[in-house]
């Protein structure tokens, strides 16, 4: 009897071991799960009042999710003036559609592959006369722009004083606000980057007449990945699974859905 209880015993021991091995093996093939940190900015970003959001960047995570299972990403919005103090505070470690020379020179970060260009423009409304050189002098104009947003003609500083001081600029929470400020006459010149109004006028053909948009750009993009040293993925791993969106041709069919130009 105690010969058939020691082989019961190790039998269930064997049987235990398994299952806790199998339990290990079943969590380590469990998706790591990636912060990405991100802020209205449309087209990439567009939060609705009800918090529901869309856009470029959205579509991006779904798409990676799509194309591996190491990794799960999911979005996590802050304020554009506050995406500097969530990554010190460690609320996210990945943030798409940025730009390093946006003040992130003080931060410890990593920077992919550019996946994409753009550019900032000035828009006034389309008058009988009025050309290029309306955009010459900002300094008379009613300026408009994004809270939080740094633009070249003012050195990139965000300052809401100093820009209402200086440039005589009012800034909002979305590229829509502006867009109806303007052709409403509330303001002279407002800032949009180009994939929005490409999107916009690809949406709405009939307001582009109405537009005056400059040939010279307020600063050129260069969008990257803002990786954190040291996490899973690496940006080695972040510049190979973008290289496989722009090959397998998804990256195009995105830019394509928001009306947006593929990159020269």
């Amino acid at each position: 009897m105690k010969y058939l209880t020691l082989i019961f015993a190790f039998i269930f021991s064997c049987t235990a071991s398994h299952a806790a091995q199998s339990s290990q093996e079943l969590n380590a093939s469990e998706p790591i799960e990636v912060t990405v940190g991100m802020y209205p900015f449309a087209p990439f970003v567009e939060q609705k009042e009800q918090g529901v959001l869309s856009g470029m960047t959205l579509d991006m995570l779904t798409a990676l999710n799509n194309q591996q299972n190491k990794y799960i990403f999911k979005p996590f919005v802050i304020p554009p003036k506050r995406r500097y103090l969530s990554y010190q505070n460690g609320d996210y470690d990945l943030i798409f559609y940025e730009n390093s020379t946006w003040s992130w020179n003080e931060y410890d970060v990593e920077v992919s592959d550019v996946y994409q260009v753009g550019g900032e423009v000035y828009v006034g409304l389309n008058k009988e006369g009025r050309g290029q050189e309306y955009f010459y002098d900002l300094t008379s104009k009613r300026m408009m722009g994004i809270l939080g947003f740094h633009y070249g003609f003012a050195d990139f500083k965000t300052d809401e004083a100093y820009l209402r001081e200086k440039f005589n600029m009012t800034l909002v929470n979305s590229n829509d606000k502006n867009l109806s400020k303007l052709l409403t006459g509330r303001g002279d010149i407002a800032l949009f980057n180009q994939a929005y109004l490409q999107r916009y006028f690809f949406e709405n053909p009939k307001v582009k007449d109405k537009l005056l948009v400059s040939e010279k750009l307020d600063q050129e993009y260069r969008h990257a990945v803002l990786v954190r040293p040291g996490i899973q993925p690496s940006v080695e791993e972040i510049n190979r699974m973008l290289k496989s969106l722009q090959r397998s041709g998804i990256m195009a069919s995105l830019w394509k859905k928001y009306g947006i130009k593929a990159n020269k």
